[in-house]
Order: C-alpha cells, then sequence, then structure tokens
C-alpha cells in the first residue's frame, strides 16, 4: 500500500521534473510500507535510503535551476526556490547526522519527505511550471511572476501557506536536532581529547614502567648471574681437584716416558758409535748397552703408560665439556635441548660435591627435546643437587630421575638427608632465607631456582619432606616451552 498516493494535481507538464518527483513518491512509500509493516530499520537501510536522497537532490535540483535559468524566470521566484533546494540538503544532512539521536528516524524523515512533496510539488513546482509555461506563450518572466501569483486563489494560498508552515515547523526541528548533535560532537571532541590525553599519560607511564621492568629484569639477571658464579666458586675446589688428578699421573707418566725415551736415545748412540768405528758391528757391546736400557721392560711400560695418559687426558677433556654444557655459554638462548643429557653433565660437575656425601642413583626416562634455556635449568639442578648433598650428613643416597606426563616432562632429585619440617618447607623459596651457617650459603639458590623454572618457563615445583626422612623435589616444565 502506497503510503503516500501520487495524483495528478501533482503533475507538472514537465517531463524530467515529473518523473524525478514519482521517483521521490517511491522513497516516500518504501518507507512508509517499513513503518506500516513494522519492520526494522537498520543502519544500511537507512544508509541506502539516503543515498538515494542525495542522488535525487543533486539531479532533480540542477535540472530545476537550469530550465529556470534557460527560461529567464523571475529572480523573486528563482532566488526562493533555489533557496529551498539548499535548505532541503541542510536539512537531510542534519537528519544523516542526528539519526543516532532520534528514537525512529525513519518515521521523522518520512513526515519531512512528505511535507516537503506536498509543499514542493503543489506550491513552487507548480509555480515554475506555470511561469514556463506563459514565457513560452510569449509573456516575459516578471509578467508570467504576476500573473501566476495574482491567479492563486484565497484557499489554494491559504493551503499553501499552511503547507509551508508545516515544513518550516520541520525544517526547524530538524535545525535543532542538528545544533544538537553538533553540541554533542563538540563534546565527544572534547572527551576524545580528554581520552587522548590520558591514553598519552598510559602510554608513558607504560613506558616508564617498561624501563622499570627491564631495569629489574637486568638486576634478577645480574643476580641470578651473581649466585651461579658463587655456586661456581662453591665448586670450583672440587673441579679443580677433580682436573689435578688426571693431570699429576699424566705429568708423571710423562717424566717416566722422558726417562724411557733417553735409555732408548742410548742404545742407538752405542749402535751409531759402534757402526762409525768398523763395517762389523761388535754384537757384544750393542748387547750390553740393550741390556742396560731394559728394552723389553720399555717395551710394555710405554704402552702402558700411554693408554694411562691418553684415560687421563680424556677424563680431563670431558670435565671441560660438561662444564660447558652445564653452562652453555655459547648457547643462552631458548632451545630444544635434551634433560637427560643436562642432569648428567650437572652431576659430573658437582661430582666432587657428591661422592665423599652419597652414592648417586640414576632412573632416567625417555625424555622428548624441551624447549628452555638449558644453562639456567641446569643451574637449578645444580642447586637441587648440592643442597641434596649437603643434607647428608653422613653417607646417604641421592637418587634422579625423570619422566613425562602429558605436556609436561619432570626431573625429580631425592636424598636420605635430615629433611625439613613444615615451617622450613613454607619458606625455602623465600629470598635470602637458608638453614645453613653464616657463611654457607646466600639463601637466594632456591628463590631464584624457583624464579628461572616458574616465572621463566612457566613450570611448577613439587616438593615433599619430613624431619629426618629426606626430601624430594620435583619440577615440572612444559615440553613446548612457556606461552607466548
Amino acid at each position: 500500500m502506497d503510503a503516500f498516493a501520487w495524483d495528478e494535481r501533482f503533475v507538472t507538464g514537465i517531463e524530467i521534473v515529473d518523473r524525478q518527483h514519482r521517483h521521490l513518491v517511491d522513497i516516500v512509500n518504501q518507507v512508509g510500507d517499513m513503518l506500516l509493516g513494522g519492520d526494522q530499520v537498520t543502519e544500511m537501510t537507512l544508509q541506502g535510503l539516503f543515498k538515494q536522497l542525495a542522488d535525487y537532490a543533486v539531479q532533480h535540483f540542477a535540472d530545476e535551476e537550469q530550465l529556470m535559468k534557460e527560461y529567464g524566470l523571475d529572480a523573486r521566484h528563482a532566488e526562493v526556490h533555489t533557496k529551498h533546494h539548499k535548505d532541503f540538503i541542510q536539512q537531510v544532512v542534519a537528519m544523516w547526522k542526528s539519526r543516532a539521536t532520534m528514537k525512529n528516524p525513519a518515521e521523522v524523515l518520512h513526515g519531512f519527505l512528505t511535507a516537503w512533496l506536498t509543499f514542493h510539488i503543489l506550491s513552487e513546482d507548480q509555480d515554475m511550471a506555470h511561469q514556463i509555461n506563459l514565457v513560452k506563450a510569449g509573456k516575459t518572466p516578471v509578467l508570467a511572476f504576476d500573473l501566476e501569483h495574482h491567479e492563486v486563489d484565497s484557499s489554494t494560498s491559504a493551503l499553501l501557506d499552511a503547507l509551508h508552515k508545516l515544513y518550516h515547523v520541520l525544517s526547524v526541528t530538524n535545525q535543532d536536532l542538528a545544533e544538537t548533535n553538533a553540541h554533542l560532537e563538540d563534546k565527544v571532541t572534547a572527551r576524545t581529547e580528554e581520552l587522548t590525553s590520558a591514553n598519552e599519560q598510559l602510554a608513558a607511564e607504560h613506558k616508564e614502567l617498561v624501563a622499570m621492568l627491564k631495569k629489574v629484569e637486568d638486576a634478577q639477571n645480574q643476580l641470578l648471574q651473581s649466585e651461579k658464579m658463587a655456586a661456581i666458586g662453591q665448586l670450583a675446589a672440587g673441579v679443580a681437584h677433580e682436573i689435578n688428578n688426571p693431570i699429576g699421573f699424566v705429568n708423571s707418566n710423562l717424566g717416566t716416558l722422558r726417562s724411557y725415551t733417553e735409555r732408548l736415545l742410548n742404545v742407538i748412540g752405542a749402535y751409531e758409535q759402534c757402526q762409525a768405528k768398523a763395517k762389523d758391528i761388535p754384537l757384544d757391546e750393542i748387547m750390553a748397552v740393550r741390556a742396560e736400557a731394559d728394552l723389553d721392560f720399555l717395551r710394555e711400560d710405554v704402552i702402558s703408560l700411554l693408554k694411562e695418559s691418553q684415560e687421563g687426558l680424556s677424563r680431563v677433556k670431558k670435565i671441560v665439556q660438561d662444564l660447558k654444557d652445564f653452562s652453555h655459554v655459547d648457547e643462552a638462548e631458548w632451545q630444544q635441548a635434551d634433560l637427560n643429557e643436562g642432569l648428567e653433565s650437572t652431576l659430573n660437575v658437582v661430582a666432587n660435591e657428591i661422592k665423599y656425601k652419597a652414592e648417586v642413583v640414576r632412573q632416567y626416562g625417555q625424555l622428548p627435546a624441551v624447549r628452555c634455556i638449558p644453562a639456567q635449568v641446569n643451574q637449578v639442578l645444580m642447586n637441587l643437587l648440592v643442597n641434596a648433598a649437603q643434607a647428608i650428613e653422613n653417607r646417604g643416597t641421592i637418587t634422579v630421575r625423570s619422566g613425562i606426563e602429558g605436556p609436561m616432562a619432570w626431573i625429580e632429585v631425592q636424598d636420605t638427608g635430615k629433611g625439613m619440617s613444615a615451617d622450613t618447607q613454607k619458606r625455602i623459596f623465600e629470598p635470602f632465607f637458608t638453614t645453613k651457617p653464616v657463611g654457607k650459603g646466600t639463601g637466594l639458590g632456591l628463590s631464584l631456582s624457583y624464579d628461572i623454572i616458574v616465572k621463566r618457563h612457566s613450570g611448577r615445583f613439587e616438593v615433599k619432606s619430613e624431619p629426618n626422612a629426606g626430601s624430594v623435589f620435583r619440577l615440572w616444565l612444559p615440553v613446548a616451552g612457556p606461552a607466548t
């Protein structure tokens, strides 16, 4: 059903103008059908309607103004008519901007267009068409204007005047809405500036916070390195002892080999002297020197000495390699690592701390490569192993285990030491807390270990301990590494 019925009285007789009027009537009826049907007018539908209105206004007003110019209509009509065109565009723009503040923008638009159509077609456009016909009939534009306005009867004039007032009321309403919208936009702009300023302040504070966190991280890394160096210093004597043993007997073997070499050179020298004196070498002289050198013994002992020396140097090489694997000095970044290998190299590094206190039992499980910082994980393992050895007062056992459950790999260090009370267990991860005598520990080992496993690697610690029943420390690490 058409909400706005087209009537023959709307026909101006100018084909292009009437065609455009019918198009606008179709738009009005399109909106009216939505309102009558109770349909929800979406933002996309409104955009389409306003787009059609914009296209109508641009084309229709240009055509009408061209006609008025072509026939030279009187300025009293042309100026007012053109002004109303501009007013219409302003009203449509105002409604578009104010649509968000309207309870029912489609209903407002429909009322406005209905008033505009009635006023515009029955008044100005009919006026324009009649004046154009009079000009075509030979009348001057001034006479055509006067005749047209003289012929309008009082009832028609009253109706048009009422329509004009109705349109004016709607125009004023739209103008008020536009002003209200402008005020809202000013408020939004001011609020936006406030938010921008607040965001800039937050950004500055965030930058400052990032800088502070960087300083904290640097300080923590320095503390971590200091604790690591302290631990290595503690182990240095043991590592030096482990290296000195093989170096000592290699050095002793080299001294013996030097003596053996001198004997062999004496035999060779005697043979050369005899050869220089005569063509026939006196066998008895050579045999005497040979017997003195004891070549049979040298032949057996040299092989043994070289084998022992080679084994000793291999031990030194292995210790150095274990130290390198333990520290990962050339691999300080995140990488895929074999935790069992890291545990084994750490055991070799701390061997001197453990071997006089405990027997080490290995129960390794099959582990996939774990994404971690190996040097830091090895530092935690060293701390756990040294603590386990120090917890054993006489002679005991340290059992190291590894395994995997779901996405998490784990390593466990169990000792048969003196254990801990419940109160002590609550505080073991506190910085500077220690049960060791003054000068024997910094109290940072387990605190930094907690930071490494839990905070940096998104893992966790489990601790079980009872007084005089030993302790079990198990650390868990996500195989895939911490979430980014």
